[in-house]
C-alpha cells in the first residue's frame, strides 16, 4: 500500500494518530530541550555555496533494532514507532577530485533551535539532538535560516510518496522500483540505497539546489547495487 506522507505527517503532528502498517505515531512530550550541537568538525564551505543536495531518509526500525542506541533514542524508540525518518538533508558537490570533500560543513556557528522549530519538525526527525547536529553540520551550509532549512525539508516530504516496506530479506533494486513506482519522474540515478550490516538503513534521493526536480546522485553518495541482498526489520 503506497500512501502520500503529507497526510501521514499532518495526522502525527495534529493527532498523534496511529497507522496498522506499522502501528507509526508520533506524540511529543510536554517539555522540550534543544541544546547547540556539541560534536563539531572542521568547518569548509560557504553557504549556499554547493552544487546539489541530497536528502537521507533513515529506515527507523533497523536502527531501533540495536538496544544500545534504542536505549539512547527513548523518543525515537520507545515513546513512538515509525517507519522513515528524516536523518538529513545535505548539500553536496558535484565531480570533487579524489579524495577532495564532497560536501560543506559548519559553514557558519549555529545556536540552539528554538522550541518552536523542534516541536514543529520533531515528528519528522525525531531527536532534538539530531536536529541540532544535523543544522550545524549541514543546514548552516544551505544558505538558509534555521526554520526555512526544516521548512523546506518538510515540503519535500510533503511532496514525496513512500511504499510501506514489508518485513524480510528483497534486493535493493525492489526498493528502488517501489519508489519509482509511487513518485513520477524518479529514475535508479536519483536514489541511492544504503546497506548496513546486511539490513536497510537509508534511502538517499538527490534534489537540485532549488528543491524542484530530481537529479542524478554522485558516486560520493553512495548506494547498494540493485541485486543486492538486504533484510528489512
Amino acid at each position: 500500500m503506497i500512501r502520500p506522507l503529507v497526510a501521514l505527517l499532518l495526522g502525527l503532528v495534529l493527532l498523534g494518530t496511529t497507522f496498522p502498517a506499522r502501528a507509526q505515531s508520533c506524540r511529543l512530550p510536554e517539555r522540550l530541550e534543544s541544546r547547540a550541537c556539541a560534536t563539531q568538525g572542521p568547518a569548509r564551505g560557504k553557504p549556499g555555496q554547493f552544487d546539489y543536495y541530497v536528502l537521507s531518509l533513515s529506515w527507523s526500525p533497523a536502527f531501533c533494532a540495536d538496544s544500545g542506541r534504542a536505549r539512547t533514542n527513548r523518543l525515537q524508540c520507545a515513546d513512538n514507532s515509525f517507519s522513515f525518518i528524516v536523518h538529513g538533508l545535505w548539500p553536496q558537490y558535484r565531480d570533487m577530485a579524489k579524495g577532495e570533500p564532497a560536501w560543506p560543513q559548519y559553514c557558519q556557528r549555529s545556536e540552539a533551535l528554538p522550541d518552536a522549530v523542534l516541536r514543529r519538525h520533531l515528528c519528522q526527525q525525531p531527536s532534538s539532538i539530531l536536529m541540532n547536529c544535523e543544522w550545524a553540520k549541514h543546514g548552516t551550509c544551505s544558505g538558509l535560516d534555521a526554520p526555512g532549512y526544516f521548512a523546506a525539508i518538510e515540503r519535500l516530504m510533503g511532496r514525496l510518496v513512500l511504499p510501506d516496506l514489508e518485513r524480510g530479506e528483497q534486493q535493493a533494486g525492489d526498493l528502488v522500483k517501489a519508489m519509482q513506482a509511487a513518485n513520477a519522474g524518479l529514475q535508479r540515478e536519483h536514489i541511492a540505497v544504503i546497506v548496513k550490516d546486511g539490513a536497510l538503513s537509508e534511502v538517499r534521493l538527490c534534489y537540485n539546489r532549488n528543491l524542484t526536480e530530481y537529479v542524478a546522485c554522485d558516486s560520493a553518495v553512495g548506494g547498494a547495487r540493485p541485486n543486492r541482498r538486504l533484510r528489512v526489520h
